[in-house]
């Protein structure tokens, strides 16, 4: 039967806020996983102890940002309209209908008075992954790192072309042993100078801090970078580096595993990377840290398939051409390349035509440090290699794409890299915090079926049909219903 409905807009509700938010909501399992109220304690020194009004307590602002990244909502703005009109935010915050949301100004004029230049942020972060740790989903063992780029809030149109003079970074180790070999060979030893390098780059002039990001097969404009590292057993985030767009993948990433194993403890054993952090420097330091690198390969020259006909014998530091002479040592240059040759033993040779071309002799390059290649090459087609790096798409690529796709982080909506990089801390820990609470809900949910099997099956052994009407019991009854 047809029956127009009643407007019931203005209908009188009697329902408390604890009724209005479902028991399997995922604020719930935050708030029951998690206490935030550290952070009060965190900020304490940041406010006046007598003097001025009564402030709005630290945790609900942060906890406002972190709704934000949860639901990757794209602005304080619009976030501060949902906790208005949604019950479960101002059950998480603690604000009942009635009572007035914070103006979404309230958070940029505290950052910008108290929070800036403060560590508060990575504090939050850290003391959400140290939870973590402490509740066995975090093991450091596995870790795997890469980057990721979040465009700019500027427009790409808007810059001028600077001029950058850069120092490069010398290295000393590399320079001794260069030295070294020279003095060896009775050569004399080569003077290194600070190496100045000039670039015409992009600045944008609306936010100076982003860097002019530009890649083969990639979208091009000003970005940031976000060099992120998670642990292989649960995909949680270690850590969330902010650099400009301009930074190469593999600048960073020693000091900031120095700062995660000195920060958390890990006893890290397996490293997983990609071809951008393909340097011996970055693998002879995995070395020395007894940590095994899988790390992929990067091609520098495609043009020295010939040297496969030759062969090196480590114990001459030489090389045996395909018929049989030999080629040892005569050279190093400056960039720690090994020059091996014999222009007596080419002369008149009938194979010089096929290995040298046009040239009077055949000169192989090996670098000094070859033999790091060599072993990390050695892991990466090892079983374990194989296995370790594959799952680099299921930890790290996968935590790129979760970011971006469920929390805002596509976008950068903030200014300047102080700020970027503060936002990510909250973002990552937003994002640490959904992961804590879904796993710690499932172990109690399976913790309570298995209960449940075990005094059933418990009762069918022992005690016989008495004990199986406890398969009735009202408790067993409600759960089974929820389940």
């Amino acid at each position: 039967m047809f029956k127009k409905r009643t407007i019931q807009q203005e209908e009188l509700i009697l329902m408390t806020m604890e009724q209005m938010v479902p028991k399997d909501h995922l604020l719930r399992k935050i708030d029951q996983t998690i206490d935030l109220s550290f952070i009060n304690e965190k900020t304490k020194n940041l406010y006046s102890q007598d003097k001025g009004r009564n402030c709005i307590e630290p945790v609900i602002l942060f906890k406002i940002v972190l709704l934000q990244y949860l639901y990757g909502i794209k602005s304080m703005r619009a976030t501060i309209k949902q906790c208005e009109t949604d019950a479960s935010f101002r059950w998480y915050l603690g604000i009942p209908f009635g009572y007035p949301i914070p103006h979404y100004s309230t958070f940029s004029q505290n950052y910008l008075r108290r929070y800036v230049n403060t560590p508060i942020f990575e504090e939050i972060f850290a003391t959400i992954l140290e939870l973590a740790v402490s509740k066995r989903l975090v093991s450091g063992r596995d870790l795997f790192t890469d980057s990721t780029h979040i465009k700019a809030n500027a427009n790409n149109k808007n810059y001028k072309n600077q001029v950058q003079t850069v120092v490069k970074q010398r290295k000393l180790e590399l320079e001794k042993e260069i030295n070294s070999i020279r003095q060896e060979l009775g050569k004399d030893e080569l003077v290194f100078e600070d190496e100045e390098e000039t670039k015409n780059i992009k600045v944008s002039t609306i936010d100076e801090d982003s860097g002019y990001y530009h890649r083969d097969e990639k979208e091009k404009g000003f970005m940031y970078l976000d060099h992120r590292t998670v642990d292989g057993l649960n995909n949680f985030i270690v850590d969330a580096y902010i650099t400009p767009g301009n930074v190469h993948d593999s600048r960073p990433y020693l000091k900031r595993l120095d700062y995660i194993l000195n920060k958390y403890h890990f006893k890290t054993k397996n490293v997983g990377l990609d071809s951008g952090y393909y340097s011996w420097e970055i693998i002879e330091a995995l070395e020395k840290k007894e940590v095994f690198s899988a790390v992929a390969y990067r091609r520098f020259n495609t043009n020295r398939d010939d040297r496969k006909k030759f062969k090196y014998v480590e114990e001459l530091d030489s090389y045996v051409c395909p018929i049989g002479h030999l080629l040892p040592l005569r050279n190093i240059d400056k960039l720690g390349y090994k020059h091996y040759f014999d222009s007596k033993q080419c002369t008149g040779c009938p194979m010089l035509m096929s290995c040298a071309g046009k040239g009077k002799r055949k000169e192989i390059r090996r670098h000094v440090k070859q033999e790091v290649y060599e072993r990390a090459r050695e892991r990466r087609l090892s079983e374990h290699g194989k296995s370790l790096y594959a799952r680099r798409k299921t930890t790290v690529e996968r935590s790129f794409a979760d970011s971006k796709q469920n929390h805002g982080y596509r976008y950068a909506t903030h200014r300047g890299l102080t700020k970027i990089q503060d936002h990510a801390w909250l973002s990552c820990a937003a994002q640490n915090m959904k992961k804590m609470a879904l796993l710690l809900h499932q172990s109690d949910k399976r913790g309570i079926t298995n209960l449940y099997k075990l005094i059933n099956s418990f009762s069918k052994r022992l005690y016989g049909r008495f004990f199986l009407k406890l398969k009735v019991h009202p408790f067993f009854r409600v759960y089974l219903s929820s389940v």
